[in-house]
C-alpha cells in the first residue's frame, strides 16, 4: 500500500533544507533509476523547486551494484551541479564520478536503496546530533588506532591495520562544499591500510549486492594480504565468487571498516537501512579511494556484520554490539 505524500514529505525536506541546506539559484541534480520510486524523486524535486533551486532529474537503467560510475549523459550532470541527491538502487559515492563532483566542490546526499517505508519510519527519524556525538566519538578512536580485531560470535576473526588513516562521520549533513553523507545515516568509517588485512569473515548478516542481500546459508571469506583469497560456502558462495571473478582482482580488496550508530535504524527491512544500524559493522570489498585508500575499482560492496566485537589498540570499542567507550 502506498504511503500518503503528505506523509513523505516532511522528510523530502529535511533532506533539501538541513542534509544538504540547498539554496535559492544553486544547480540541483537527483540521479535515480527506473527501480526506485517516483514518488520519493518528485518529491525531492518538489522540495528543491519550493528552496528555489534549478533542478534536474536523471534517470537510468539500474546497475546491480555499488561503485559503477554512471553513464556520461549522467556524470555531466552530476558534475555540473552544486548538490546531488543519488537516489539510485545502489551507491555511487565510491565512483570517480562523485569524486570529481566533491572536488569541484558539490554537496551529495547518497540515499540508495530507499523506499517509501523509510521515508516515514526508521533511521530517517533519528535524532541526528546523538548520532553525531556517537559517530564522532568512534571515529576519533579510529583515527588514533594502529590496529583493530573484528571478531564475531559466528567465528568471523579479522584484522587490519589502521595506521595513518583518517576515519570518516557520516552523519547525515553535506552542508559544505566537497561533503558527503548518506540518509538515513550514522556511521563512522575507515579505510584499512592496503594488505594488512587478514583472517576470516563468517556469515554475513546480508550483502549489499542485487540477487543476495540477506543471507541465508553459511558463507566465509579467507582474507589474506589485504584481499579475499577464498570463498566457501554454497550457492551464495558460488555467485559471489563469479562476481568478484567478473569484476577483476581489485574487487578482492578489503576496502572498508564501518561501525553502523543509527538506533533508530531497522535490521532486516532493508540493505541500506541494515548498515546503518546501531550494533552492528561492515567490511567493505573493492573500492576504497572515497575513504582515503588507494585502491580504484568498479565495485565498492558492503558485507554486514551483526553484534560484532572490535577492539582497537587493545581497547575494546564494540562489545556483541554494544559500545564499551
Amino acid at each position: 500500500m502506498s504511503i500518503s505524500i503528505v506523509h513523505m514529505a516532511p522528510t523530502a525536506r529535511i533532506i533539501v533544507e538541513r542534509v544538504l541546506a540547498i539554496k535559492p539559484r544553486e544547480r540541483v541534480c537527483i540521479f535515480t533509476d527506473t527501480r526506485c520510486p517516483q514518488s520519493i524523486t518528485q518529491l525531492l524535486a518538489a522540495s528543491a523547486q519550493a528552496a528555489g533551486a534549478e533542478t534536474v532529474i536523471v534517470t537510468i537503467t539500474p546497475r546491480e551494484v555499488g561503485g559503477v560510475d554512471p553513464p556520461l549523459s549522467a556524470i555531466a550532470a552530476i558534475q555540473a551541479a552544486d548538490a546531488v541527491i543519488a537516489q539510485a538502487s545502489y551507491a555511487i559515492v565510491h565512483t570517480e564520478t562523485v569524486r570529481e563532483a566533491l572536488r569541484r566542490g558539490a554537496r551529495v546526499c547518497e540515499m540508495w536503496g530507499f523506499n517509501e517505508d523509510m521515508m516515514v519510519r526508521g533511521g530517517a527519524t533519528a535524532d541526528y546530533g546523538e548520532i553525531n556525538e556517537l559517530s564522532q566519538r568512534l571515529a576519533q578512536v579510529l583515527t588514533s588506532g594502529k590496529e583493530a580485531r573484528l571478531t564475531t560470535r559466528d567465528g568471523s576473526d579479522l584484522t587490519m591495520s589502521l595506521a595513518d588513516r583518517q576515519a570518516h562521520v557520516l552523519a547525515g549533513s553535506a552542508t559544505e562544499p566537497g561533503q558527503f553523507c548518506g540518509f538515513p545515516d550514522g556511521e563512522a568509517a575507515i579505510s584499512p591500510l592496503e594488505g594488512s588485512a587478514k583472517g576470516i569473515l563468517v556469515n554475513p548478516f546480508c550483502l549489499e549486492k542485487e540477487g543476495l542481500g540477506f543471507i541465508k546459508e553459511g558463507l566465509s571469506l579467507k582474507v589474506d594480504r589485504g584481499r579475499v583469497a577464498e570463498i566457501e560456502g554454497g550457492i551464495v558462495a558460488k555467485q559471489l565468487l563469479g562476481f568478484l571473478e567478473q569484476i577483476g582482482d581489485s574487487a578482492r580488496n578489503i576496502a572498508e571498516l564501518g561501525l553502523g550508530t543509527n538506533l533508530k535504524s531497522r535490521l532486516g527491512i532493508t540493505v541500506r537501512e541494515t548498515k546503518k544500524a546501531w550494533g552492528t559493522a561492515h567490511i567493505a570489498l573493492g573500492d576504497s579511494k572515497s575513504l582515503g585508500g588507494k585502491v580504484e575499482s568498479p565495485l565498492h560492496m558492503d558485507m554486514i556484520f551483526r553484534e560484532p566485537t572490535l577492539v582497537v589498540d587493545g581497547q575494546t570499542v564494540l562489545k556483541e554490539g554494544q559500545v564499551s567507550l
